[in-house]
């Protein structure tokens, strides 16, 4: 388990906040090169290798501790796992068909989500502050997905938005489990979990004759999977659980919100996507948006309560 207490040390200050804005950038490039990837490769593909290549690092690191567990952690981990899918499988279909930086900037809304969803499954009740910040945050994504030049709404849009969603029940999940589970039992479970039933559904279409696509095996490929399995997938979950126990629930979730912001950038970088004047306000409102939700959250976790702390922050296998 990680060790949940704010350290006093002026140099934990300092590794904390490296570690959580690596993890920004490592999430917001998440959404180009994915983009990528998915120009060439089906999404079952893309999933399968993605998640399979992870599972088994987990595998080779936690085996004793997979082989200790008890059938609760292993039954949490596998919720995990569907949360986590069924986000994951909203995303990369959604994301085949919009742009990179809109998703990316969608996908920050888990982070108002989770406060409303932890209160539905779990009777966490949200503040004034989380429903205030959804209101901003919608109001932003309308804006976002608003359409352009003869451009029609995407229906990309809204399954990286139902993506969000799925993300938002996972963290929730993860708030209360976590608590209750070894970490690391419940990150792994979850991990192949997905693994598991994206190959399934690979297995299925193929069968089907609806996933012949070639899905080229090259240099590229390995170095973009290779990125996205072990460092944003594997390595991310387990910095992510270090970092965000040693700062303040303020301060993370500031630096997490420069996530939507690096996925734009790296979008026009390597696309030349340009959100333009109505979109730039509609991203801004989400980043508000994001930041207002957390304010009470913030306050509650400096002063000292931990537990609160876990609802609104991300936990993204």
């Amino acid at each position: 388990m990680a060790d949940n207490r704010l350290s006093n040390k002026p140099g934990a200050y300092w590794q904390s906040d490296a570690a959580l804005i690596s993890l920004a950038l490592m999430w917001g490039t998440s959404h180009v090169i994915t983009k990528d990837i998915l120009s060439s490769h089906s999404p079952a593909f893309y999933t399968t290798t993605r998640f399979g290549i992870a599972a088994i690092c987990f595998g080779l690191m936690f085996s004793r501790h997979l082989m200790r567990s008890s059938r609760r952690e292993v039954m949490q981990g596998v919720i995990l796992g569907l949360c986590s899918f069924a986000g994951i499988a909203f995303y990369v279909v959604g994301l085949s068909i919009t742009q990179a930086s809109k998703a990316g900037f969608i996908t920050g809304l888990y982070l108002v989500f989770t406060p409303l969803l932890a209160y539905l499954l779990f009777r966490t009740r949200p503040t004034r502050d989380h429903l205030t910040g959804l209101a901003i945050a919608i109001i932003g994504f309308i804006l976002l997905s608003f359409p352009r030049g003869g451009e029609t709404i995407n229906w990309g849009d809204f399954l990286v938005l139902m993506a969000a969603v799925g993300w938002a029940s996972h963290i929730a999940a993860t708030s209360a489990f976590a608590r209750q589970s070894d970490v690391r039992v419940l990150a792994a479970v979850q991990v192949i979990t997905v693994a598991g039933l994206a190959g399934t559904i690979l297995m299925v279409l193929r069968s089907a004759g609806y996933d012949n696509s070639p899905n080229p095996i090259n240099l590229r490929f390995g170095i973009q999977i290779g990125y996205m399995a072990i460092m944003v997938t594997f390595v991310a979950a387990l910095v992510q659980t270090w970092a965000q126990g040693r700062v303040s629930s303020t301060h993370a979730a500031i630096l997490y919100a420069l996530e939507p912001v690096t996925a734009a950038v790296f979008a026009y970088l390597a696309f030349g996507e340009k959100l333009g004047v109505l979109r730039g306000i509609g991203a801004s409102l989400i980043l508000i948006g994001v930041m207002v939700s957390r304010l009470r959250l913030a306050t509650r976790a400096s002063g000292g309560k931990h537990a609160a702390d876990d609802l609104g922050l991300r936990g993204e296998a």
